[in-house]
């Protein structure tokens, strides 16, 4: 198993998200940003920056022997940080433990760097006794910035879709009597779930209210938990499941979509991503304290098995809770965290 780099922070980290460069800069910049959020007793919304591996020295150690991010802005959050997005550099949009949405003003420029709340919160997730519904799954509309729509799913069995800048004009859908646990736009104009009941359910966008299409594989009855697009092939899909698997849909025929299994984990799958800069690749973190890199392409010869890469890191026991690979290195720089309070670091390429 391969080794993860690990940086202690004494706080849960249950998302982070790399923020999109500024205009112009775009495999240019030599420091990069990210954004974390924690749950528990340290409940903040945190603006970091680390170097840019582009640029740094073919080692996968820590430059000169510093921390591997640096935080620049912080800012108390109410409620745990469940999901972040970040659909612009200037803007980040949380998911809390609440149901609440949240838009942050981000000023990312070294020392002077700083977050600010928009507003208010939006209260997107409620049960049907007025009881605020944890968000479990966060995801900005691709490509339209900050004009655009997010999407969040909660257990409320609910997916809310509703406008950067306009937090306050929801639009609710029931999904599902159980929880909904992730969400994805596989386009500009549609909308993916996954449900804990084993179904993937696509929406459209352009026509408003029931669900467009369901898909479930009976051969692989599990709970789902995250879900993820293919970034230029939007037929295809990956689950994560509470059996440690990920799930590879593909969609193309409604009546008959196909989920290929890779046990790639001992425990749940939280975070599922194709990555950026190789989508052949699938990148996964779970329950059993590991992030694994799967080719789900087929070998040339069908008789071998898929090969998957695990990374661990012997400072880290618990759950390995979120990730993000960066899209705007060629290095495709790995960030995670852990229910053990560190930050995880993959500096010299997954694939």
């Amino acid at each position: 198993m391969d080794s993860l780099l690990s940086q202690p922070v004494a706080r849960r980290i249950s998302s982070v998200r790399w923020l999109p460069p500024r205009a112009g800069s775009a495999y240019t910049d030599s420091e990069l940003y990210f954004a974390s959020g924690s749950q528990a007793k340290h409940k903040e919304l945190i603006l970091w920056t680390t170097e840019n591996p582009d640029f740094a020295a073919a080692d996968d150690s820590p430059p000169d022997g510093r921390s591997l991010a640096t935080p620049v802005a912080r800012v108390a959050h109410d409620g745990g940080v469940e999901q972040i997005v970040a659909p612009a550099p200037d803007v980040v949009v949380t998911a809390s433990s609440h149901g609440a949405l949240g838009v942050y003003s981000v000023a990312a420029s070294g020392a002077d760097s700083g977050l600010a709340l928009r507003g208010a919160a939006a209260a997107a997730h409620r049960f049907g006794n007025g009881e605020p519904a944890a968000a479990t799954g966060l995801a900005a509309q691709p490509g339209a910035g900050a004009d655009g729509e997010v999407a969040s799913s909660g257990e409320d069995g609910r997916l809310v879709c509703a406008r950067v800048a306009r937090l306050d004009a929801l639009e609710r859908h029931e999904v599902d009597s159980t929880a909904v646990t992730g969400v994805c736009w596989p386009t500009a104009a549609q909308v993916a779930v996954s449900t804990r009941a084993g179904q993937v359910k696509l929406f459209d966008r352009r026509a408003l209210g029931d669900v467009a299409a369901v898909f479930v594989d009976p051969s692989h009855a599990c709970a789902l938990e995250c879900i993820a697009a293919h970034p230029s092939q939007p037929f295809r899909l990956a689950t994560g499941t509470d059996a440690g698997g990920v799930l590879l849909w593909d969609i193309r025929s409604p009546r008959q979509p196909t989920a290929e299994a890779f046990n790639v984990h001992d425990a749940n799958v939280w975070a599922v991503q194709f990555h950026p800069a190789d989508p052949s690749h699938i990148v996964s973190c779970s329950e059993d304290a590991s992030v694994a890199v799967v080719q789900w392409l087929p070998a040339p010869d069908a008789a071998q098995p898929r090969p998957v890469r695990r990374l661990a890191s012997f400072f880290n026991a618990l759950a390995v809770t979120c990730l993000d690979v960066c899209p705007y290195t060629r290095a495709g720089l790995l960030v995670a965290g852990s229910d053990s309070g560190n930050l995880l670091m993959d500096r010299a390429g997954l694939t």
